[in-house]
């Protein structure tokens, strides 16, 4: 028995003013995927090891940091090259795909993750099970269920089990191409906007809604239930939370628990808000700098790089520079593609006059001219291992610039581990305050920080719904509209 594994996983947000093109895609070979450890493909590689007479065959898997709609030539590129290899390699009894579910691709008018998965069903015919492996962040549509056999997706944010759920996507292809049970499917779509900052799984209500998902994978007759929380950001008509039920074959079942999944998710809409210490830029900043413990990280969340805007936006470098202190304090990931290249000709040592703001494009340019002086740079930034998005970054700079320590870069970046702060010459644990152009924490930012501040500042991905513009989103959505019916039957899809 043969399965093959695919995938291209990337978030997109539709307002951010970078695209993304050919060259910011990280490709993965046959055999860069069995010895990279990498996002969700390690499960499904542990999973199918278990089995001696189950052969992985991994083909190509691509990934890059969010941002801004995938160029299409980029797209069809990897697309056409995906199903090159399933023609070439095959056959195979089953294919496993790892995405992430919000992917959107300049001039397809449609969910680009539909798309991929549809010219893979259509590759490999009507009848060859197909596993897929979710981001919880991702959207679903009908035509997207339609085309996959089993469906697993992450169950925490921040992310820490992407290995497990490679696993469990496995364990269900498995399950299905040994014992031949034709799974059904359905899905709920319920009418609300969630940023990811405001389900984090270790809160409520996200902390028990998916906390509770073990109890629908054990009732009889099930496979597997999952909540995709949705890309809340893009002005799409499938952007919602989605409720998924997949049976080993009673379609009446699949119905039925998706139903009451989607309805405690429902009650519960009101919970899905910041629980996690917030503040405005000045005052963050002011709070960061006057913690008695180290170190506190600080969350520029309007301009967060992983959920896909530029990180362009020096509005809280400027703040820091206004308002510092003695306290040393960083301000890391500013996409400056000229800036960088200003500094670098310098080079380390020399002081020199930049204007921060003037590179703004996602929101407006500001002039703001400073004395920086250069303490490292380079052409490009090397990290060790599988990094959540990418290994190797572009041309950076740190400067100083009195008590505040501020890196640029060429290209959007995120600055998500502290191997980012290690490699750019920064001790990631020595400074009081570190800012970060992120919304939560992830993982092993999380695990060493001391405490940990959101600000709620501008940008495209900024976490107020209501003050961004919405054209195709299905009305009524809550939060943006409040007052009205909702009914979970009503909304159903599948078989």
């Amino acid at each position: 028995m043969r399965i093959g594994i695919v995938g291209l996983s990337i978030e997109i947000m539709l307002a951010s003013p970078v695209v993304t093109a050919a060259s910011d895609i990280q490709t993965y070979d046959s055999d860069a995927m069995r010895d990279g450890d990498l996002w969700m493909i390690r499960g499904m590689l542990g999973r199918i090891a278990e089995d001696r007479n189950v052969e992985a065959v991994p083909l190509l898997w691509a990934t890059a940091l969010p941002g801004g709609p995938v160029e299409r030539d980029a797209y069809d590129a990897i697309k056409d090259r995906t199903l090159a290899l399933i023609k070439e390699n095959g056959p195979f009894d089953g294919i496993l795909i790892a995405n992430h579910g919000a992917l959107e691709v300049s001039g397809l008018e449609r969910d680009a993750d539909t798309d991929f998965v549809a010219a893979i069903r259509a590759c490999v015919g009507p009848d060859m099970p197909i596993g897929i492996s979710l981001d919880l962040h991702g959207d679903m549509t009908p035509e997207l269920l339609d085309a996959v056999t089993v469906i697993s997706v992450l169950r925490t944010a921040p992310h820490r089990d992407d290995r497990q759920t490679g696993y469990r996507a496995a364990d269900q292809l498995l399950k299905v191409l040994k014992t031949g049970i034709k799974p059904k499917k359905a899905v709920v779509s319920i009418p609300i906007l969630v940023p990811g900052e405001t389900a984090v799984t270790s809160m409520e209500p996200a902390s028990s809604l998916y906390g509770g998902l073990p109890e629908y994978d054990a009732i009889p007759g099930m496979l597997e239930a999952n909540i995709l929380v949705g890309f809340a950001w893009n002005d799409r008509k499938w952007t919602s939370v989605s409720a998924i039920s997949v049976s080993e074959g009673d379609a009446d079942l699949a119905r039925a628990q998706a139903t009451r999944l989607a309805g405690e998710i429902w009650k519960r809409r009101a919970e899905f808000n910041l629980k996690m210490e917030t503040a405005e830029v000045v005052p963050g900043l002011a709070l960061a700098l006057a913690c008695p413990e180290r170190p506190v990280f600080v969350s520029d969340s309007g301009d967060n790089t992983t959920a896909g805007a530029a990180g362009d936006l020096t509005s809280v470098l400027q703040a820091a520079i206004e308002n510092r202190g003695e306290e040393e304090i960083i301000i890391a990931g500013i996409t400056a593609p000229a800036t960088v290249a200003k500094l670098l000709a310098a080079g380390v040592g020399a002081t020199v006059e930049i204007e921060l703001g003037a590179e703004h494009r996602s929101r407006p340019k500001t002039s703001v001219k400073v004395r920086a002086v250069v303490e490292a740079c380079g052409e490009e930034l090397v990290l060790p291992g599988f990094q959540p998005y990418r290994s190797k970054e572009g041309a950076w700079a740190k400067a100083r610039i009195g008590t505040v320590i501020a890196t640029f870069h060429d290209g959007s970046i995120g600055i998500t581990t502290p191997h980012h702060f290690a490699a750019m010459e920064i001790d990631p644990l020595g400074h009081k305050a570190y800012v970060v152009k992120l919304g939560y924490l992830h993982p092993q930012l999380e695990d060493v920080s001391a405490r940990h501040i959101l600000l709620l500042s501008d940008g495209t991905s900024q976490l107020d719904m209501s003050r961004l513009y919405w054209r195709i989103l299905p009305r009524p959505t809550y939060p943006l509209d409040r007052e009205f019916e909702w009914d979970a039957a009503s909304n159903i899809y599948g078989d």
